[in-house]
């Protein structure tokens, strides 16, 4: 009940906002409506630079805009850019930026007209503060999760190894609206790298004004997006937390925003999402669940954007590499029963919606390559590693699993094998999500089903997660890095290809991952919304653009 009325009343707030919105409808149909959706968790902070969490790339998607964009289907745009030139040898990039593009803060009670970052004010986004925003993405102070993702830029390396000073590095403001990128060694990846949240601008001046406090509460927070912050309201042990976003007026009189406001209801499981959807309260839903998308008052879109593979605990006995190789080998994936469309028999790392010029990676790196089942030589390893412990038997295993990750009936039917084929044996622990979570960071579990992906569709985002998660336990991480840097800089796609499969080997035979399923993400929309853009990788959704329209 509690929960109910928290979500009347924050629909009621939203009425403040579609006053004189109505004649949108009469131009585009099912403009002007007040989208909600659900976040499972807090925000860890609305400051781009710093944002880990997924609730927190969702807002900063529809709060800031980059200087390119991804569109509905993967493909780049641009964003604050107008334009950009690659110089011949890939290491200096130049964008102009557009000079319609403005910072807006529509949260407190004074008149637009008496903000600094207000309507009537009209602050527009320079390349000062994208130079800003990379200056602190690699500031000592801030121990920022995802420069190491900018290392080829100029001088990165030696300022992450606190060798040289922010200040060096190879981003430069030429001018007010022209920004200069310089780098170490080509990527291929870079612009892409541009279109995720660490790459969004920050104003000094707004940045220095919050002292302390940007990107922590409704009143520090500023954007250059399709909208502003109006309200966040969060208790932990509250019933009533939401985000409420409204236009950014400015901006929507450069590129219209259709809906009036977006308010992001913030929740504790997958399992309250769904049910505040199902309810009819939210208009869309993200989710790796399918139980919803064969329902006729939903329509949704899906890619294959996970990688499910097992972990061990490196305090476990399971941990032993020769226990892993030998439970490796023993996977005859041809065998798997057949789950489409929500999950496929996975050998590799990189899940099919990875694309490498237009085609899935599985289209060039055939993952039947890697295919290893030999059950004498998974015998053999199993007997050695036995040796090694000095124990005469493993004991039987417990599987960590997320509850409604999937349908768990064909994992039983997978570790099956590992009972014939080296009588080991395993139970599935399915808990709570709060809880898989809580276990997976805190070392309590001895093996766990865990999922693998990129923030885009692309193979080094997805790689690189072996060289920065620290539950995937790489020991060949220094030669994956010299991999994924030769392949950013490789001049065609076939040699690309190739260091792309050398890494995935490398992973793989490493066997601190084994991958089991590649898994479908998906956005489930009510009927008669249209519109919203769905990254299946990083879960984000956009709304600048989404419509509802129902006959």
């Amino acid at each position: 009940m509690h929960r109910t009325l928290a979500l009347l009343l924050a629909l009621l707030l939203t009425l403040s906002f579609c006053c004189g919105c109505g004649d949108d409808e009469n131009v585009i149909k099912g403009a002007g409506h007040s989208f909600s959706y659900t976040l499972v968790g807090n925000p860890d902070t609305l400051d781009p630079q710093l944002a880990e969490n997924d609730s927190a790339m969702t807002v900063l998607t529809n709060l800031f805009e980059g200087l390119l964009v991804l569109d509905a289907n993967g493909a780049l745009q641009n964003g604050v850019a107008e334009s950009y030139q690659i110089s011949e040898d890939q290491k200096r990039y130049v964008f102009q930026l557009r000079q319609d593009s403005y910072w807006y803060q529509a949260f407190g009670d004074e008149p637009d007209e008496e903000k600094t970052f207000g309507k009537a004010a009209a602050v527009a986004v320079t390349a000062h503060d994208f130079e800003f925003a990379f200056r602190r993405l690699f500031d000592f102070n801030y121990d920022a999760p995802n420069a190491a993702a900018f290392s080829c830029l100029a001088n990165a390396r030696k300022i992450l190894d606190h060798s040289l000073s922010p200040s060096q590095l190879g981003v430069k403001a030429i001018s007010d609206y022209e920004l200069e990128f310089t780098l170490d060694y080509p990527n291929s990846g870079f612009l892409l790298l541009l279109t995720s949240c660490a790459a969004l601008p920050c104003n000094q001046a707004y940045f220095e004004s919050t002292k302390g406090r940007y990107g922590l509460d409704e009143e520090s927070i500023i954007g250059n997006g399709s909208f502003s912050m109006n309200r966040w309201l969060y208790d932990e042990y509250g019933k009533y937390n939401v985000i409420q976003l409204t236009r950014n007026l400015l901006n929507h009189q450069v590129e219209r925003v259709l809906p009036t406001d977006l308010n992001f209801f913030i929740e504790k499981t997958d399992a309250d999402a769904a049910k505040i959807f199902t309810n009819g309260v939210a208009d869309c839903y993200v989710s790796t669940q399918n139980t919803l998308i064969n329902s006729a008052n939903y329509h949704a879109e899906s890619a294959y954007s996970l990688t499910l593979g097992l972990i061990a605990n490196p305090d476990s006995h399971f941990a032993n590499e020769n226990v892993l190789g030998a439970m490796a080998m023993t996977l005859d994936r041809s065998v798997f029963p057949d789950c489409e469309p929500d999950i496929q028999p996975a050998c590799g790392i990189l899940p099919p919606a990875v694309r490498l010029l237009n085609k899935s990676c599985r289209e060039l790196i055939a993952d039947s390559a890697y295919q290893t089942y030999d059950p004498p030589e998974a015998d053999r390893l199993y007997h050695k590693a036995l040796r090694k412990l000095r124990i005469p038997e493993l004991e039987e295993g417990k599987i960590l699993v997320c509850a409604g990750m999937m349908d768990y009936t064909v994992l039983h039917d997978v570790i099956q094998s590992w009972g014939s084929e080296l009588d080991l044996h395993f139970s599935i622990e399915e808990v709570p999500e709060r809880e898989y979570q809580a276990r997976i960071a805190s070392g309590d579990y001895v093996l766990a089903l865990y999922a693998v992906t990129g923030a885009y569709h692309d193979a080094t985002a997805v790689l690189e997660r072996f060289l920065s998660d620290d539950n995937l336990r790489c020991s060949e991480r220094a030669a994956v890095r010299r991999l994924l840097e030769r392949a950013a800089s490789a001049p065609e796609l076939k040699d690309c290809v190739e260091l792309y499969r050398q890494a995935e080997s490398l992973l793989l035979s490493d066997y601190c991952f084994i991958p089991l399923f590649y898994k479908q993400r998906y956005l489930i929309c009510k009927d008669g919304v249209s519109d919203v853009v769905f990254n299946p990788f990083s879960g984000q959704v956009a709304f600048s653009q989404a419509k509802y329209y129902k006959p």
